[in-house]
């Protein structure tokens, strides 16, 4: 056989070689992408009512529900405060009859539920 004949088998292994890994290394990064893409997604669970007609909506921290996104920025600044503050909004009264629907304070109004895998559930109350 002739010198070069081996140098270009050789040649084509290495070329082999680096095409299988470059595509394994593609699909590694595509996999580790999409679920990181995944985790940052925020969570579009339905808007649901509630008995007191109220809209929820179960968002990832840090999201806004939907009813609020779509609302002025005082609106939107009012829903992040609760969210992040309802050690403060638990000592405010409301003043709009929502005991009546089982509101214990302004932080109701704002916040439903914030639940261990950090979804916070927000009520339109305070949108309205």
């Amino acid at each position: 056989m002739p010198k070069g004949h081996k140098t270009d088998q050789k040649r084509r292994g290495l070329s082999r070689g680096r095409i299988i890994g470059g595509v394994a290394l593609v699909a590694v990064v595509l996999s580790v992408g999409m679920v990181l893409l995944a985790r940052r997604a925020p969570q579009e669970d339905a808007i649901t009512v509630a008995a007191s007609g109220d809209r929820l909506h179960r968002v990832r921290a840090g999201d806004l529900p939907a009813f609020a996104a779509s609302e002025s920025s005082l609106v939107q600044t009012a829903y992040r405060y609760a969210a992040a503050h309802p050690e403060v909004l638990q000592y405010m009264p409301c003043f709009c009859g929502c005991e009546m629907v089982g509101h214990r304070h302004n932080g109701d109004c704002y916040v439903q539920a914030a639940h261990a895998d950090g979804t916070i559930t927000f009520t339109s109350h305070g949108a309205t």
